[in-house]
C-alpha cells in the first residue's frame, strides 16, 4: 500500500507547477507537525536543549514548525527527482566549492564528505552525481519494504551516484576510496553506544565516528558539505575546503577531536538556519557513560596487545 501511494502521489506532484508543489509540501509539513505528536515533542525538547532560554517557547514552536515544513518540502521535491537531468538541475541548484572535492580526487585517495540532514539533504545525491559523475558513493539504510526501497534507491541514484548498503559499509567504503570515489556519510544523528561522545550545543552527544575514522586510516581528504534552502525554494550546496585533521599518538582521541570539529561546524550552520535541520530526530538519545567508555578503551587496548 505504501508503495502504491508513493507511486500515485509522485505521478501527481510531478505534473504540478513547482510553486504549487512547494505550497503542497508546506501543507504536508504542517500536517505532519500536527499528526506526529511524538516527533513534535522530540523536536521541541531538542530545541530547548540547543537554545535554552535564549529563545521563547513560542520561538521554539515556530522553529519546530519550520523544520516540519522543510521535511514536507523535501518529500515533495524527492518525488519530483525524475524530472531533473544533468542539464536542468542547475535551474534549482547552485554549488560553491566544487573545486575542493575535484582537487581532492586528483590525489587518487578518494574523498570523504560529511553530510548532515539539512535543507534538502536528499538532493545532495543528485548534485554529487552531476559534479563528479560516476565517482560518487553514499552510505544508506535500506527500507524494510522491498519495493519501496527499490523505488527510493532508484530516485537517489538517478544521476550516477551509487549507494552503499549499511551492512556492507566498511568493506565497500574502503573499496570505494581505493578506487578514488568520493563517499558521503550522513553522519549527524545519534550513533548509540558505538559512537564517540562530543560537545554539541553544550551537551555531550553520540556522534558517528565513520567519516573521521576512514579519513585518519586511509588519508582520504575530508570535506563538510550541506544544502541550504533559499527563500524561493531553490538550493545552495556548500562544499568546504579539505579539513586539516589533527593527529597525535592517541587514535581514539584523534577521532574524538576531529569529529568534534565537524559537529561544531554543523552547529554553526544550524544556528544560522535553525529551521532547516531535522530537529525531530532524537539527537541526544544516548547519554554518555564514562564507565562504559573506559571499559571499551581497556578492551580495545587488550585487543591491540
Amino acid at each position: 500500500m505504501s508503495y502504491l501511494i508513493v507511486i500515485v502521489f509522485g505521478w501527481f506532484v510531478r505534473r504540478l507547477p513547482k510553486s504549487v508543489a512547494m505550497h503542497l509540501g508546506g501543507m504536508l509539513g504542517r500536517l505532519l507537525c500536527l499528526a506526529l505528536g511524538k516527533r513534535r515533542q522530540i523536536a521541541l525538547c531538542n530545541l530547548k536543549i540547543a537554545f535554552g532560554n535564549t529563545l521563547t517557547a513560542r520561538e521554539h514552536q515556530e522553529l519546530c514548525l519550520q523544520s516540519f515544513i522543510n521535511v514536507g518540502k523535501v518529500a515533495i521535491e524527492f518525488l519530483r527527482f525524475p524530472k531533473l537531468t544533468h542539464a536542468n538541475i542547475w535551474q534549482e541548484v547552485n554549488v560553491t566549492g566544487t573545486e575542493h572535492v575535484v582537487n581532492s580526487l586528483k590525489e587518487r585517495r578518494g574523498a570523504i564528505v560529511f553530510l548532515p540532514h539539512f535543507g534538502n539533504w536528499e538532493l545532495l545525491a543528485l548534485v554529487y552525481g552531476v559534479i563528479i559523475p560516476n565517482q560518487a558513493r553514499a552510505l544508506a539504510f535500506p527500507l524494510k519494504d522491498r519495493r519501496l526501497n527499490a523505488l527510493v534507491w532508484r530516485y537517489r541514484e538517478h544521476l550516477s551516484l551509487k549507494l552503499i548498503p549499511r551492512r556492507q559499509a566498511v568493506k565497500e567504503t574502503f573499496r570505494a576510496l581505493k578506487s578514488n570515489y568520493a563517499v558521503g556519510f550522513f553522519a549527524d544523528q545519534d550513533a548509540g553506544r558505538e559512537g564517540v561522545f562530543v560537545n554539541f550545543f553544550g551537551r555531550l552527544a553520540s556522534a558517528v565516528r565513520g567519516p573521521v575514522t576512514f579519513a585518519l586510516k586511509t588519508g582520504a581528504p575530508l570535506h563538510f558539505s550541506l544544502d541550504i534552502r533559499q527563500p524561493d525554494d531553490r538550493h545552495h550546496v556548500h562544499i568546504s575546503p579539505r579539513i586539516s585533521l589533527e593527529r597525535s599518538d592517541d587514535f581514539e582521541q584523534d577521532v574524538r577531536t576531529n569529529t568534534a570539529r565537524l559537529m561544531s561546524c554543523l552547529e554553526e550552520h544550524i544556528r544560522q538556519y535553525p529551521g532547516q535541520w531535522l530537529w525531530m530526530h532524537n539527537r541526544w538519545k544516548t547519554p554518555p557513560d564514562l564507565d562504559w567508555q573506559t571499559k571499551r578503551h581497556q578492551r580495545d587496548f587488550l585487543k591491540r596487545c
